[in-house]
């Protein structure tokens, strides 16, 4: 029995799915196979890169983009907001680089007139939520990589999100626009990134194909390869790609006009949601909505933490007063291609009923929620 009306995700499988999942079992493709470099080019091809690297998760494609810009320029150090999914500096981590983090705006973008105290170092920002972060306003050659996992298909004056930096990264979990189930991507125009992303993703080694150097590792790298059986799902889903991308942008502009433009685009700027983000005036108001809303039939979240200050990454007394109130203080609702019409209608309906909303023109001063 279904638990709610409206659920937080869906995915469609598209019908050639299970042929094309045939077709790789029947080849004994399951592991590496022609059907990666396949969905490696569809990415590509759509978002306006040139090189596409599949990996096995999101996560892993921000620890490969990370320890490709530790290879290539020598960095040592990540600059990553505050307010985020705690995947991006796990990631970090994972590719032996020391997290330096920067508290957002109000529009839960990295706030990057805080970075310069921390260079040399790369600018790593979140476009969270499907929202880009300013990453057009940086000097030509500014050291970026863009976390885009939760962005595929937003645009910011035509250009795809995730091609603005030197690497760009996306993730196909299933909550997200595309879904293999698991997987990941690293998009690049950069040859010599790309041949890195692709060496450090199998553990590290100089050659897949020669024989004589395929147990020779110069890098420190990973096991991060996608899955013949996960790419060949992947290839169906992105022969539908451009269909669930318009669906999920009809849905995200039909709720944000019932509520009233609480999500604004920037100028320029088409976002496609991965969820709809609702502030309150107290934090204590945004958990009584959240029970409310779940007991109704609606699948929330709580928006994403302010990394730095949960347990197992709190090493200072450092503050971030906006991430720590937009956490505290915000939930996400649905917002797929998977709802209909009356689905969007009554969604907003349930959430303008519940107390202590803010007006969609204000958000309450961070330091209200520190009090």
């Amino acid at each position: 029995m279904r638990k709610f009306r409206v659920d937080f995700s869906a995915i469609r499988v598209p019908p050639e799915a299970l042929e094309l999942i045939g077709n790789c079992l029947a080849q004994e493709a399951v592991g590496q196979s022609g059907y990666i470099v396949e969905f490696e080019r569809l990415v590509a091809e759509y978002v306006g890169a040139e090189y596409c690297v599949a990996v096995a998760n999101g996560t892993l494609a921000d620890a490969v983009a990370c320890a490709a810009m530790r290879e290539r320029y020598g960095v040592t150090r990540a600059v990553v907001p505050a307010l985020t999914f705690v995947a991006q500096p796990n990631a970090v981590r994972m590719a032996g680089l020391g997290v330096e983090f920067v508290d957002v705006k109000e529009d839960w973008t990295l706030d990057q007139g805080k970075v310069s105290p921390y260079q040399p170092a790369f600018l790593f920002p979140a476009h969270l939520l499907g929202r880009m972060a300013a990453v057009e306003d940086l000097p030509a050659g500014a050291r970026l990589v863009e976390d885009a996992c939760e962005a595929f298909g937003t645009r910011l004056h035509g250009r795809a999100a995730g091609t603005f930096g030197r690497l760009g990264t996306f993730s196909f979990f299933v909550s997200h626009t595309v879904t293999t189930g698991e997987g990941g991507a690293i998009v690049t125009d950069d040859p010599d990134l790309a041949q890195m992303c692709r060496q450090l993703r199998s553990h590290g080694r100089a050659s897949e194909m020669d024989a004589h150097r395929k147990f020779s590792f110069p890098y420190l790298g990973f096991n991060a390869k996608m899955s013949g059986l996960t790419a060949a799902f992947g290839v169906a889903v992105m022969r539908h790609v451009r269909e669930y991308i318009a669906a999920r942008r009809v849905n995200f502009s039909l709720l944000n006009d019932l509520l009233g433009g609480r999500f604004r685009e920037r100028p320029g700027e088409s976002v496609i949601a991965h969820a709809y983000p609702v502030g309150f005036q107290s934090e204590g108001a945004r958990n009584l909505a959240m029970d409310h809303l779940l007991s109704a039939g609606v699948e929330v979240r709580r928006f994403f933490s302010s990394v730095p200050t949960e347990p197992a990454w709190r090493k200072s007394a450092r503050r971030f007063p906006c991430a720590e109130h937009i956490s505290r203080t915000h939930l996400l609702v649905p917002c797929h291609h998977n709802l209909s019409p009356d689905d969007v209608g009554w969604l907003a309906e349930r959430v303008l009923e519940q107390e202590g909303l803010c007006s969609p023109s204000s958000l309450p001063a961070p330091s209200l929620a520190l009090a």
